[in-house]
């Protein structure tokens, strides 16, 4: 076996250069890898103080992997952390509901619970004044405190309580064109048949109990946002309003002609909720774009009808309820086109699976590194 002696070859000189060179290479690396670090951490975490969590989660994310120390890296984790959880938090405000519909769905409680109290009080029908006060105080206090401690345990999502509103009020006018039907017959058949101020009552209470519950399960379930629920109840109301005139203008039959009216109400009212609920996601129109057209509709109804019996100098009611109509719908259709520009209120993007791959560079080689959130 030959041994080599280092100091009495001509080799020794070169490896020692070697062998320091490779030491203070190494050691230069390191000390370069910890100022690079330090320089990328302050990096990010400028980016997360000025509120741009979301380049610097993932850059957190790749220094807790780089850090020279343990300390460094837990350091880095926690940063990154605070990242995700306030991105959570912003991506969960914005399925939050507004203020706005929150104050619609207080608004529609309090009616909710001054007719169920006049509902209970008519199928009661207490002797004294307590009795027929106590149901007001107890049932509106609780239909509004019950839509405030829902809201506290758990805040509602966007559109669910625009949804449950506006279910209540399309169920109510469910029960209307129901009672305008059954009266209007009874009138015309004049058998006595119609219904008493209790059935009179349970159908609208009725009505309006079973559309807020329908409202409800569909906001919860579809999430539907304000503007196209806005959208729905405004088809639904201008489609019986429109129809109900237009038949009662047309119907010649005197003795027919309310029963009539009522009956193709309810059928256009029930047309534009079904119109509305498959056109709506589509428009997607803003809540403001909804009450402009609204304003439209009463515009030009009442346009219609005063330009008609100012030139007839008085006119008939029939005629009067014919140019009503036409006013309505050409005041819808105006105001529609009018505010075609105005922004629209497209239903906020769900999450989905956002996935950051990089490639760095380490002391010991490449690394490569996917980070996101879901």
């Amino acid at each position: 076996m030959t041994v080599w002696n280092l100091k009495s070859t001509k080799l020794a000189p070169a490896l020692a250069v070697l062998i320091a060179t490779v030491c203070f290479t190494g050691s230069a690396s390191a000390q370069v890898s910890r100022a690079d670090w330090d320089q990328r951490y302050e990096k990010a975490r400028h980016l997360l103080v000025s509120g741009d969590e979301a380049e610097a989660a993932p850059e957190f994310e790749q220094l807790s992997l780089l850090a020279p120390t343990e300390e460094d890296a837990h350091r880095a984790r926690e940063l990154a952390e605070i990242c995700r959880a306030k991105l959570s938090a912003e991506v969960d405000a914005g399925y939050l509901r507004s203020s706005g519909e929150l104050t619609f769905l207080y608004s529609t409680a309090f009616v909710y619970g001054l007719g169920t109290s006049a509902w209970v009080a008519m199928m009661t029908q207490p002797k004294n004044l307590g009795g027929a006060v106590l149901p007001f105080a107890v049932l509106t206090t609780a239909a509004v405190g019950g839509v405030s401690l829902a809201d506290n345990y758990r805040p509602f999502r966007r559109g669910v309580p625009q949804s449950i509103a506006s279910g209540a009020y399309l169920g109510f006018g469910e029960g209307i064109w129901l009672v305008g039907i059954q009266h209007a017959g009874a009138t015309r058949r004049d058998d006595g048949s119609a219904w008493d101020g209790k059935r009179v009552a349970s159908a609208l209470w009725g009505g309006a109990t079973l559309g807020a519950i329908g409202g409800g399960v569909i906001g919860a379930l579809r999430q539907p946002t304000p503007g196209r629920v806005s959208f729905t109840l405004s088809t639904s109301l201008w489609g019986g309003l429109v129809t109900s005139f237009a038949a009662a203008a047309f119907v010649s039959d005197d003795s027919r002609r309310t029963e009539q009216a009522f009956t193709l109400g309810m059928v256009g009212y029930n047309v534009g909720l079904v119109g509305g609920l498959i056109f709506a996601p589509s428009i997607a129109p803003s809540v403001a774009r909804v009450r402009f057209v609204d304003l439209g509709g009463i515009g030009g109804g009442l346009i219609g009808a005063g330009v008609y019996t100012l030139a007839a100098g008085g006119g008939e009611s029939r005629a009067s309820l014919g140019a009503a109509s036409l006013g309505t719908v050409a005041g819808l259709a105006f105001t529609w086109w009018a505010t075609s520009e105005m922004p629209g209120d497209p239903p906020k993007q769900g999450r989905s699976l956002a996935l950051l791959p990089s490639l760095v560079r380490t002391r010991d080689g490449w690394l490569a590194t996917v980070s996101g959130e879901l």
